[in-house]
């Protein structure tokens, strides 16, 4: 179902835009914050003049980068959870195996545990930038 909800909506989406806009993708303009976290993977930095002299600036953005991606995969694994719950609270007939296997999720605490982990260290790490720049 959900793979059949997700080929609509593409087909809605491809449908409702126009030939000519330009691709989001390659313009940098896509909407949703996880999807331009994880393009920065594979796309050049753009120009910023404050940046630039920055000692191993190169080396920082790359971990920082990383760090995003990695606060914004434990993000998307505690979402998951959350619709599951939600999914599960809105059936007509909520049944005890249900709510236990939710209850004793212990996935979700270890996401909870790296999102803060990684939280902290794209902390730490924006620090050293701040420090750095002039």
């Amino acid at each position: 179902m959900a793979v059949l909800f997700e080929s609509s909506r593409s087909a809605l989406r491809s449908a409702a835009t126009p030939a000519t806009e330009p691709d989001r993708r390659r313009s940098g303009l896509r909407r949703r914050a996880r999807d331009r976290i994880m393009d920065r993977a594979t796309r050049a930095y753009p120009k910023n003049e404050a940046l630039e002299g920055v000692r191993d600036l190169e080396t920082l953005m790359l971990f920082i980068d990383d760090d995003l991606r990695e606060t914004g995969l434990a993000l998307a694994r505690i979402e998951q959870y959350l619709v599951r719950t939600l999914g599960v609270l809105e059936q007509p007939q909520v049944t005890r195996r249900e709510v236990h296997a939710l209850a004793a999720d212990q996935a979700v605490l270890d996401h909870l545990d790296m999102l803060n982990e990684t939280l902290e260290s794209l902390r730490r790490r924006m620090a050293r930038l701040a420090a750095r720049l002039k």
